[in-house]
């Protein structure tokens, strides 16, 4: 068996290249949504091929499957979205490949064909959570500016001691030649991102401007500017406060169809090594959705509350429990155990 495993690492990879990756199993459920209130178990795993040529670029190769499925509670377009859920039907996919490069002493670049904004932005301006949870709670508050497109993209970073700054784009369909690059028919986001980063904080602000692929005078949701302001405060006692704040505004508005200005926020509190070392206590709340100033309009909240446990350097076990409100409709509670396993 050495031998073989010697074989396949001589023959297969470059001795520059480092494999690592996650398994996370997912067993939960939720109440008050109709004819899917079962308990399910789900998995998520991501495979990183990550390579070096020079030892100061990276070549990232990410490989991901799982089997989540959208349309339930956990999944994408569910009541309850997961940060962790996936949904490729038990598929291996591509859903990172890009290239990251060193341009003089304090400037770095991105360029991809699989690449997410935040894959090249200088700053990730919260450490809320420790341990990925419902999804609406993952985006610093700024859930528009900071929304997370994946496409093809380029972007480029300056840093230099405290200040960091970071311009890029995603174009979401790159790869349909009726749509391509930039282009007025594609789907393109720019984010511009100024951070300063002192001994134990980060406050950065963020800009966003999404064409939504909008090529007619009609409204449309995903065609915005965004603006976004977050950051962070680590205590000397192990506890990291979290706070960010979010405005979207329409190109175009429409009340009927709800699209028109819309604030988003969220506080988080990480508490590292509560009860031993290695497991962590965080609680978050935020925006469910972008709240409007309409009349009778509920202003939804998602709350969510873990405690992840370190079994062992490669194993962490953890619970959670949240609630997300729903506007005119029942609120969706639930809870999930959440086991991942890192290799």
């Amino acid at each position: 068996l050495e031998a073989r495993v010697g074989e396949f690492e001589a023959g297969q990879f470059s001795t520059t290249t480092r494999l690592s990756g996650t398994t996370t199993f997912v067993m939960g459920g939720v109440d008050e949504v109709a004819g899917k209130e079962t308990v399910t178990f789900n998995y998520d795993t991501k495979i990183n091929l990550d390579t070096s040529f020079t030892g100061e670029d990276l070549l990232k190769t990410r490989i991901r499957a799982g089997n989540f499925n959208a349309n339930d509670p956990f999944g994408a377009n569910g009541a309850s979205p997961l940060e962790v859920s996936s949904s490729t039907a038990d598929t291996l996919t591509i859903d990172r490949a890009y290239y990251q490069f060193p341009v003089g002493d304090n400037l770095t670049a991105t360029v991809g064909a699989s690449v997410r904004q935040d894959d090249m932005l200088g700053v990730w301006p919260s450490s809320y959570p420790s341990d990925s949870g419902l999804d609406v709670l993952t985006y610093a508050g700024a859930n528009a500016a900071y929304n997370l497109s994946s496409g093809a993209g380029a972007g480029v970073t300056y840093a230099k001691d405290q200040l960091s700054a970071s311009l890029l784009f995603v174009s979401s369909e790159a790869a349909d030649a009726s749509q391509g690059v930039l282009t007025e028919q594609g789907s393109d986001d720019v984010t511009t991102q100024v951070a300063w980063l002192g001994d134990n904080w980060t406050l950065a602000a963020a800009y966003t401007s999404s064409d939504g692929g909008n090529t007619t005078s009609n409204a449309n949701a995903e065609d915005f500017t965004a603006w976004g302001v977050s950051g962070q405060y680590d205590l000397d006692n192990g506890i990291s406060l979290n706070a960010g704040m979010g405005w979207k505004t329409p190109e175009k508005e429409n009340d009927a169809s709800n699209i028109e200005d819309e604030q988003t926020w969220s506080v988080g509190v990480v508490w590292s090594d509560f009860g031993a070392e290695g497991n962590a206590l965080g609680f978050g709340i935020g925006t469910a959705e972008g709240h409007r100033d309409d009349s009778g309009y509920d202003d939804p909240l998602a709350y969510e509350i873990y405690y992840s446990m370190a079994v062992s350097d490669n194993i962490t076990v953890t619970p959670s429990f949240f609630t997300v409100e729903k506007d005119g409709t029942d609120d969706v509670s639930g809870g999930l155990v959440k086991t991942t396993f890192s290799f």
